[in-house]
């Protein structure tokens, strides 16, 4: 048995707030699988960062005066997303045990792949990422998506958005969001939104009739098979009064400042001596990887901010730290220029029980960390330019 609930009108910090609630009711041991879709509100458009994105990147200021409510996911890793009526997306919250990161985002992404196809369309499935339609030799991004596991290590969360339409809010994340070049560079486009084709599009241009409500429900369908049982029944429900309590009790925190900045390369050089040095660079692994780091009197590393849209594991969470957190502390103190060195603490770190940094090699971290350190500025003078 899986229960849907559908929950209209809410913002980020509500969708975090259930992630809690799912990890909460896990050590409990009343935890049902659960899958929430989010039907967000047309007046209340949403901007969340991902789960390491450097809040620096982001000009929140920007982004909260063009009417967006803006936060950080709290177990979902990826990049910045936008959240409106014509961008919906699900959590499929379920147990697993015994299984990685790469296994269960493709039990869901060839699952959407199946879905998709039911109404016609070719579509291929990018592992740890996103769903892409080919049409006319060419490939065009409609759904984007992955797994996620988080303070219990059997909770997982599958969690999907579909590009139903792209309103005008969608210009947001080229409007406040900084993006390395480094990110574009397997791509035809130098934009986030460049390889982004609505789905309706693409409906409309191949005669499919269908409604936004119609691919949800095959999606959900599709990956309630794929990743708890393919005779699962799934009954439509709502919160219990004591969820609901929970969920909004929480929610509001993860829309501050406080949580936004959980990754700030700029609250870093706040905190550090202005005659340091600073310096940043960036990797394309499979997903990008930022460094930004400030070094001391003696070169060592001082403090170092790892950021990205990268999928590790573990997550961290409200109030523990996770994998991205133990490398930052490992590699403190270090010298950024002994590339050799860099990997070694990177690979003991990746090699810890329960730990996965899927598509990134120790030396992926190693090499933007030397140029980093090859390029920098006082960090006076880095937080005048910002």
């Amino acid at each position: 048995m899986v229960r849907r609930i559908d929950v209209s009108g809410e913002t980020v910090g509500y969708w975090a707030a259930m992630d809690e609630l799912m990890a909460k009711q896990m050590y409990d041991g009343t935890f049902e699988p659960t899958v929430v879709v989010m039907h967000w509100d047309e007046d209340t458009p949403c901007l969340d960062l991902g789960t390491y994105e450097d809040a620096a990147r982001l000009d929140v200021d920007h982004a909260r005066e063009e009417g967006f409510t803006v936060g950080r996911r709290y177990a979902f890793a990826g990049g910045t997303a936008v959240h409106t009526p014509d961008f919906p997306n699900y959590m499929l919250y379920y147990r697993a045990a015994d299984t990685d990161i790469v296994t269960e985002a493709d039990r869901s992404g060839y699952a959407n792949v199946d879905a998709l196809e039911t109404f016609g369309l070719d579509a291929e499935y990018d592992s740890i990422g996103d769903v892409e339609i080919v049409k006319d030799e060419m490939k065009v991004k409609v759904m984007a998506g992955s797994a996620a596991t988080y303070h219990h290590s059997d909770l997982w969360v599958s969690t999907d958005s579909v590009i139903w339409d792209f309103p005008p809010e969608g210009r947001i994340l080229d409007e406040a969001l900084s993006v390395p070049p480094e990110k574009f560079e397997d791509k035809d486009t130098d934009t986030l939104t460049g390889r982004m084709q609505p789905l309706s599009e693409v409906l409309e241009e191949l005669g499919v009739e269908t409604t936004r409500e119609a691919i949800i429900d095959e999606l959900v369908e599709h990956n309630v098979a794929a990743t708890i049982r393919e005779d699962a029944e799934v009954t439509q429900e709502e919160w219990s009064p004591e969820e609901e309590a929970f969920i909004r009790r929480l929610a509001p925190y993860f829309e501050t400042d406080t949580w936004i900045n959980r990754v700030s390369s700029t609250r870093m050089c706040h905190n550090v001596d202005p005659e340091y040095e600073f310096g940043e660079a960036a990797y394309k692994a499979r997903k990008l990887i930022n460094i930004s780091l400030v070094r001391d009197e003696s070169g060592a590393i001082h403090d170092i901010t790892i950021s990205g849209d990268m999928y590790v594991r573990p997550q961290p969470t409200a109030t523990a730290p996770g994998m991205v957190d133990s490398l930052e502390y490992e590699l403190t103190g270090m010298d950024p220029t002994d590339a050799d060195a860099l990997a070694d603490t990177v690979a003991e770190v990746f090699d810890r029980p329960n730990h996965e940094a899927p598509g990134i090699d120790p030396q992926h971290v190693a090499d933007p960390i030397v140029r980093a350190a090859e390029n920098t500025i006082p960090v006076r003078e880095h937080l005048e330019r910002q």
